[in-house]
């Protein structure tokens, strides 16, 4: 039996219904912006080009940090390869565990960054991977020198973690034989040693999990070991990360 005019003509309107919704949700999704989009490696994760099924999660104090190459600036603006980093040592924190548990009181002392942080840690630390086709770096809250905001290290925008002490290294000079005046900082690696507090961080972490203050205040004045500080470069001033267990004494300006 054929079907009626009135039963092809409801088929028809719905099919055509059906087009017209399809067409409008694709649309819809050429109007979203091409960065909102997702692709295949947005729903995949890979760890070292390898397929992995979940996003990685950091164990005990151990810090996911995406590498953020350092350069160096001069007053003109142009930007300046850095001779001396052989690495980068400037990074996001993408993931952190919960702290490491002290061995002896099983005490857990926690983390001091979260994900989204911008951090500056020593140089050769860690264990470099490949996360998600970009570089990344495995490391520990003991290889963290400080926290800072912003795309750049600025002595306002960053805050010391744990028992570090940034120095603004002392500046001195020294003649030679010929009369020529020469930095002390590069004739002499031992008169790096002294300087100004500028920051401080909340203190030592003890076995119990009580904080021990710094005894050192920003403003006072500094000896500390020599080469105990980790030097690094602010704005092209000398400034030396320093921990409050290596200062050997302070004194009023």
């Amino acid at each position: 039996e054929m079907p009626s005019k009135a039963a092809i003509s409801a088929i028809a309107s719905a099919f055509l219904l059906t087009c017209s919704s399809f067409t409008s949700s694709l649309l819809s999704l050429k109007s979203i912006p091409i960065r909102s989009r997702l692709s295949m490696s947005d729903l995949v994760t890979t760890l070292d080009d390898k397929v992995i099924r979940k996003p990685m999660q950091p164990v005990s104090n151990l810090i996911l940090v995406k590498l953020v190459p350092p350069a160096s600036q001069t007053s003109g603006g142009i930007v300046l390869p850095d001779q001396s980093s052989d690495k980068p040592t400037e990074g996001v924190v993408v993931a952190a565990g919960p702290g490491r548990y002290h061995p002896f009181t099983a005490e857990l002392i926690p983390m001091c960054v979260s994900p989204g942080d911008r951090v500056l840690f020593s140089k050769w630390s860690g264990k470099l991977i490949k996360y998600n086709s970009e570089d990344h770096n495995m490391i520990t809250d003991d290889d963290l020198l400080l926290v800072y905001n912003g795309n750049s290290l600025d002595p306002n925008n960053l805050k010391m973690i744990r028992d570090q002490v940034l120095v603004k290294l002392s500046k001195s000079e020294k003649q030679t034989d010929s009369g020529i005046v020469i930095s002390a900082q590069t004739a002499n690696k031992e008169l790096k040693s002294e300087g100004k507090v500028v920051a401080i961080g909340p203190g030592r972490t003890s076995s119990e999990g009580k904080v021990t203050p710094c005894y050192v205040e920003p403003g006072e004045f500094v000896k500390f070991r020599e080469y105990a500080g980790i030097d690094i470069s602010i704005n092209a001033e000398d400034y030396s990360v320093v921990r409050m267990v290596d200062c050997l004494s302070k004194w009023a300006d």
